[in-house]
């Protein structure tokens, strides 16, 4: 291959197919409640191999995982309430319409960049 040939789109999943998912919480997540409702996850941090030889090297880690905090909003904590493994993220988003009166698409697009921001840091998994 060329460098300058197309190549060929990635497969990619339908908004129906997206929305149809079910969020998995990492079982390595901590939860602790907050005052007003609110929840802060522990989680631990993947670190890049590379990375790690490199700080054992240079004496800035020893080895254990590090772990890394996220203190969740109002809503990001409702969301992560109704992540239970049965529940998909149509689901989901359908709660936070009746909960806080908001219009189906705007929840959609909340709960899903809010579960991919979760599931890059690796506190959940899709099904």
């Amino acid at each position: 291959m060329s460098w300058f040939e197309k190549r060929s789109p990635q497969p990619t999943v339908s908004r129906a197919e997206a929305l149809g998912m079910v969020p998995v919480r990492n079982t390595e997540v901590e939860e602790t409640p907050l005052d007003g409702g609110l929840i802060r996850l522990a989680y631990p941090l993947a670190v890049k191999p590379w990375f790690g030889r490199l700080a054992d090297k240079v004496g800035l880690w020893d080895g254990r995982p590090m772990i890394k905090q996220l203190e969740l909003d109002e809503m990001g904590s409702f969301v992560w309430q109704r992540i239970d493994g049965r529940r998909s993220v149509r689901a989901i988003a359908q709660a936070l319409v009746e909960e806080y009166e908001v219009q189906p698409r705007e929840a959609e697009l909340s709960v899903t960049a809010f579960l991919k921001t979760l599931g890059q840091r690796g506190i959940i998994g899709l099904r």
